[in-house]
């Protein structure tokens, strides 16, 4: 498969989508006068996840029938409203070939616990042979039934399993539950949601055996931005949310410590210049503990808006607390700041959470109390959840509110030790 540069897959957009034409005749760009080289790479207007929901899939993909299959590709809706995208494959990192030839799995029984939406990935890398070596077992579990997929793991004699961090950790009572020790796992594949030190901490012990892979990626993307592995000490030491960066499939930029991509290769969807929402740094001719060549890694941080966060198998969305809070806002301004927190709690990750209000007159322990109790009840932190069922169920503390005179916005803060780089 040829690997377009990036001055092919600009010229291809320009050429083959109606959507990027309008999208930047609109912003006055035409790369038959404005594109020479990688220096006009700034002329290019930036794209965002909201322009991409501003068009149809049928109106911003290029669809050709000698492509084959396509595998449909459906974002969290953590920004508001899910994406749908078009791929025809799914592409796997270098570094991810790297590590497997480290670790060397004589015998692949793979088994994925994602969303439905998700294993379409799979599917599409499987089917083109980049995933996994041929003679490999592959078997799709149920996220909401672990006993069901703990039986699956038992009988193919997983060895090599894809989840969530959060979803890795809970899994593991699971297979011991039904007599398969987490010890077997020789593999595991985490995507979906940053990892913490505590995840990291707490996987190691569980999945004793397991060579780890975490991964950096999204929905619009036909692969993993980027990727580590357990055997990263020093990316690990420099940040829970450090990866080797993908140079083969995509084109990195940041502005303003924003993170803009373009990926190499001809999609449905092209990506050029995405603005994803992650702020990032980026670093060049980074030597790593692992051993994989010296390279550009990248820091990740907070969202650019503040106003969602991912982690431990929860969405939280500043507009789902707005709605809760709407009949209370007489005693309080629109301003709040969530700090979210995860700490290893006896089995399982739990996240702690601080909210703070801004008030507009002295609080009583009577607000404190209803504010809570509307929080819980109110607020959605998953599809079928409340923060209240979350709390209930163990895996989120009972909300701390405190209150300030000071607040100037609304914001959600992910954990403390994403956030050192960038404060």
């Amino acid at each position: 498969m040829h690997q377009p540069t990036l001055r092919e897959m600009i010229f291809y957009a320009w050429k083959n989508s109606d959507f990027y034409r309008q999208f930047w005749q609109t912003h006055n760009f035409n790369p038959e006068k404005d594109f020479h080289d990688i220096s006009d790479l700034k002329k290019i207007p930036v794209l965002t996840k909201t322009d991409l929901l501003a068009a149809t899939m049928s109106e911003r993909s290029i669809l050709n029938s000698n492509d084959g299959y396509y595998f449909t590709d459906i974002s969290s809706g953590t920004g508001g409203k899910p994406l749908v995208i078009l791929k025809q494959y799914h592409s796997m990192p270098l570094y991810f070939d790297y590590i497997l030839d480290l670790v060397k799995i004589s015998r692949i029984s793979f088994l994925a616990l994602r969303p439905t939406s998700s294993a379409t990935a799979f599917l599409g890398a499987g089917i083109a042979g980049q995933f996994l070596p041929r003679g490999s077992i592959i078997s799709l579990g149920d996220v909401n039934d672990f006993i069901y997929s703990a039986t699956i793991a038992l009988n193919i004699e997983a060895n090599f399993l894809v989840l969530r961090p959060a979803t890795a950790i809970s899994f593991a009572a699971s297979l011991e539950k039904q007599g398969y020790s987490p010890s077997k796992i020789k593999f595991l594949y985490l995507s979906g949601e940053p990892i913490t030190l505590a995840a990291i901490s707490f996987l190691r012990k569980v999945y004793s055996n397991a060579t780890i892979i975490y991964t950096y990626a999204m929905t619009e993307g036909p692969a993993s931005m980027g990727i580590r592995s357990s055997l990263c000490t020093t990316l690990e030491d420099l940040s829970p949310n450090a990866y080797h960066l993908n140079i083969r499939d995509f084109f990195f930029e940041t502005s303003d410590k924003a993170l803009l991509v373009t990926s190499l290769h001809e999609l449905p969807t092209p990506l050029i210049r995405f603005k994803n929402g992650d702020q990032t740094i980026i670093k060049d001719n980074f030597q790593c503990s692992c051993g994989f060549p010296a390279g550009k890694i990248a820091i990740i941080g907070p969202r650019s808006g503040e106003d969602s966060y991912k982690i431990g198998n929860f969405f939280f969305q500043a507009s789902e607390i707005h709605k809760a809070l709407a009949k209370l806002n007489e005693f309080f301004t629109e301003n709040f700041e969530l700090q979210v927190e995860q700490i290893a709690e006896k089995d399982q990750l739990v996240l702690t959470l601080d909210f703070t209000l801004q008030t507009i007159n002295n609080p009583t322990p009577f607000l404190t109390d209803a504010i809570r109790e509307v929080l819980e009840r109110e607020v959605r932190i998953s599809r079928s959840q409340t923060l209240g069922d979350a709390i209930g169920k163990g895996y989120v503390m009972p909300i701390n509110i405190r209150f300030s005179s000071s607040l100037s916005t609304s914001r959600i803060l992910p954990p403390q030790e994403f956030m050192k780089h960038f404060l």
